[in-house]
This record gives C-alpha cells, sequence and structure tokens, in this order.
C-alpha cells in the first residue's frame, strides 16, 4: 500500500542566521573564492524561492549500487540514522523493504538563477526558472556519516544547461508545467526528465509555518571529463506547508522504474520565500 503524499521535511543543518546567502559561505572556514583555489567550482545563486518540494522513496539494493559512485555504498534503510520518517514507517511495517536505500527527487522554482557570470530571470507571471537534483543516501570509506550521491542534476531551461555546460557541469534540460486542475482547488504539476514524467496533483492543507533554519545539503556528483565535485546546497526559505495529494509516474527510464518499483513515493512539504545558492568544490 502505498501512503498519500503528506508533511514532510527537507534535511535541516546547524543552526545559522535566515540571512545565510551565497557570499556567506563561499569564504566559510574550508572554502576559498572561486578563482583563488582551483579546487573551488561554480557556484549558483538561487534568488527568490516560489516552491520547493520533494518525492521520497526507496531505491531497490541492485539499483542502489549501480547508481552509487566509486568508494561509496548505497545505506541500507535499516542502518540510515537520518532516514525521513515517512520512509521509516514503510521499513517499520514491512521490513522486506529494509535493505532499499533512501532517495529522493527534489524541485526548486526560483524567480533567478544565476550561473557563470549569466543570470537568468522569469519575470513576474512567467514560467519559474526550475532546477530538479536525484539524489542516494550513501557512504563513504573512511567517512563518517551519510553522504548523499547526486545522481541526476537538471534544469527547466536551455540556457541555465548552457550555461552550466560552460563551467563544465553535466546538467540535463528538463520540462516543468504548473497548472489549475479545471474546476477545482487542486494545482497540477507535471515534470519530465529523460524518458520519466512525473504528475503530481494536490494542493497545500494547514497553516504556512515560519521556517526556523536553513536547509543544508551535501552531494556527491560526477561532472564533465570524470570530475567529481562535492555540491553544498544551502537555503534560506522563509515558510513551509505540508501537501496532501497524488504523484502518478509515467516512463520506462532508470528515475521511472525506481518510482514505480518503491513502495512509497512521498511528497512535500513545501518551501516558500527566501534565496540561498549551490557551491561546487573539487
Amino acid at each position: 500500500m502505498r501512503p498519500a503524499s503528506g508533511a514532510a521535511g527537507l534535511r535541516l543543518g546547524a543552526p545559522l542566521a535566515l540571512g545565510f546567502i551565497l557570499a556567506t559561505w563561499v569564504t566559510a572556514p574550508g572554502y576559498s573564492q572561486a578563482g583563488s583555489d582551483p579546487r573551488v567550482g561554480p557556484s549558483w545563486g538561487l534568488k527568490g524561492l516560489r516552491s520547493a518540494q520533494c518525492v521520497r522513496f526507496l531505491i531497490a539494493p541492485g539499483e542502489a549500487a549501480r547508481h552509487a559512485q566509486a568508494g561509496y555504498r548505497p545505506i541500507r534503510a535499516d542502518q540510515d540514522q537520518s532516514l525521513h520518517p515517512a520512509l521509516r514507517s514503510v521499513i517499520e511495517g514491512q521490513p522486506e523493504f529494509a535493505s532499499w536505500t533512501a532517495s529522493s527527487i527534489c524541485f526548486f522554482y526560483l524567480d533567478t538563477v544565476s550561473l557563470g557570470g549569466r543570470i537568468m530571470t522569469a519575470r513576474r507571471g512567467s514560467k519559474p526558472q526550475m532546477i530538479s537534483v536525484w539524489t542516494l543516501a550513501t557512504s563513504g570509506q573512511g567517512e563518517g556519516g551519510r553522504r548523499d550521491v547526486a545522481i541526476e542534476l537538471s534544469a527547466g531551461s536551455a540556457q541555465t544547461v548552457r550555461a552550466a555546460e560552460a563551467v563544465r557541469l553535466r546538467v540535463r534540460e528538463a520540462e516543468s508545467k504548473i497548472s489549475q486542475v479545471p474546476e477545482g482547488t487542486d494545482e497540477m504539476h507535471e515534470l519530465k526528465l529523460g524518458k520519466t514524467r512525473l504528475v503530481w496533483t494536490g494542493r497545500p492543507a494547514g497553516d504556512s509555518t515560519p521556517v526556523g533554519q536553513p536547509i543544508e545539503e551535501r552531494w556527491l556528483i560526477k561532472g564533465a571529463s570524470g570530475t567529481i565535485w562535492n555540491v553544498r546546497l544551502n537555503l534560506a526559505p522563509s515558510w513551509t506547508r505540508p501537501l496532501v495529494g497524488v504523484l502518478r509516474v509515467e516512463g520506462k527510464d532508470d528515475l521511472a522504474k525506481a518510482l514505480k518499483a518503491s513502495p512509497i513515493r512521498f511528497v512535500g512539504p513545501r518551501y516558500l520565500g527566501g534565496s540561498g545558492g549551490l557551491l561546487f568544490a573539487r
């Protein structure tokens, strides 16, 4: 049985001021300004968050091992200390999925994305800039804790994809559309990532609540010419709100197959407002 979509959260980092923006953490300890240190790569500025939400699911052991980076192994769900509560409830009720691995695909809709000196802006009332990332929970040899692998990074505009290619990042172009269900209050979010098509129909539920801490995520991702990047996302949204709805998955590529095979596809919550950034470093 697949639980309906509901309230959940992106992983929250250590307490930081809500005013935390890209320039702050580019110069944080352990990082140098791009250009002064060859280990530091491109940075993305993310402004005007219209909405962000994730689909959380589980991937079978064989598929998880195939997507993990060399030197990193998928974390079994029953050994994942930061496993999302919605996924934990599944393995507690269905132990046959304890050896599967947590995965998520997150979507960020923004007014502005800046990368490599280029600024991609959505004008008022126009289609927002969209970035998505598909990640897998892994841990590396000799490393403590969890370090997720970003299997795929996508963007909803060809301009953003070209800007990424110019700084040797591999980003797939995606398609997205947000509309209102006729004669109803539900929204319809349609996303096409490769040969996977996701259609979420639903609406926010309950009251909006302030977000007291920025969202921080760290991933590994393969770039052009086999380069492995350490990626850090920091986003300081203003509000969050739970979601209710139904997710439909179509297609036959890796992402579609993984989502269809999962015992759960949990969507939410939605984050709104604020800004942040992505930093790439070797």
